[in-house]
């Protein structure tokens, strides 16, 4: 990446100010100094690879579990707008630089960003991912689940702050008939009547829709000025200035996918190294 990328003095405050909820706070408690290279630097060193490899997983991915797996990601909220789904159509997302499948919402969310931009603020975002396709049997009951693997995953991208498989923390409001998700014969099959499970029950893929969200935070690196304390314990306010995204969320789609299609494709191999199947 081309050294001009950078701009080191825009984030000459951020060396003697290690700021509140930032990774610079904790990593000098950790290893007793800070290593000032910017956040913006920090942020694509970190993300680059994860950015860079999305692609080459997919690719490799997409040879291992067959061209009847489709692994596709949706932003589906940012900041206190989440789509209308009874909207979602996965060809907008062609459309619209927001990968929404909401085109209504994508609109709203432009002007909502421009807003938060100008006022020196950043915005979250969820993002949903959906593996159509998968087989069942994928996983293992206790140590390695596959929605225990996915959240893993999930949690390693940058900013990420919370994951949930299928209806997630909603499934707390349910009751239990409501939650579960029964079965019936279809033309000789077992077909579930809904996927509140999103797709893995007891760790152990079910043959649905695999259905994981992850909710990206709002970044700290922001033009308001914000309370910290400096290296020296003084109490001070930091205005991070530079090149920096209202919403971090937008880029993490395309890894995303790619988190979901390599943890999907390791137990597909684990699978058939076990039991010869699929």
């Amino acid at each position: 990446m081309p050294k001009k990328t950078f701009k080191p003095l825009d984030f000459s405050k951020v060396k003697t100010y290690p700021l509140k909820k930032r990774l610079s706070k904790v990593e000098t408690a950790l290893f007793g100094k800070k290593v000032q290279k910017g956040a913006r630097v920090r942020a694509l060193i970190e993300g680059l690879p994860d950015i860079l490899a999305a692609q080459n997983l997919k690719a490799i991915a997409r040879k291992i579990l067959g061209r009847g797996v489709a692994i596709r990601g949706a932003l589906v909220q940012i900041g206190p707008h989440p789509i209308d789904r009874s909207a979602w159509d996965w060809r907008a997302i062609e459309d619209n630089p927001f990968w929404c499948p909401d085109a209504a919402m994508a609109l709203r969310w432009a002007d909502y960003l421009d807003t938060v931009r100008k006022a020196g603020s950043s915005a979250g975002a969820v993002i949903e991912i959906v593996a159509s396709g998968v087989p069942a049997g994928l996983g293992e009951p206790i140590y390695d689940k596959l929605d225990g693997d996915l959240a893993r995953a999930l949690m390693t991208i940058n900013a990420v702050k919370g994951v949930e498989i299928g209806s997630g923390f909603a499934a707390a409001t349910l009751k239990g008939e409501d939650n579960a998700d029964e079965m019936r014969i279809d033309d000789g099959r077992v077909v579930f009547l809904s996927n509140n499970a999103g797709g893995i029950l007891g760790g152990i893929s079910t043959g649905q829709d695999i259905v994981a969200r992850f909710a990206v935070k709002p970044t700290s690196s922001i033009l308001n000025p914000l309370r910290t304390v400096d290296v020296e314990g003084n109490e001070v306010e930091i205005s991070t200035h530079g090149r920096h995204d209202p919403c971090v969320g937008i880029r993490a789609v395309p890894v995303g996918e790619a988190m979901v299609a390599s943890v999907l494709a390791d137990h597909l191999l684990r699978h058939r190294a076990l039991t010869g199947d699929i």
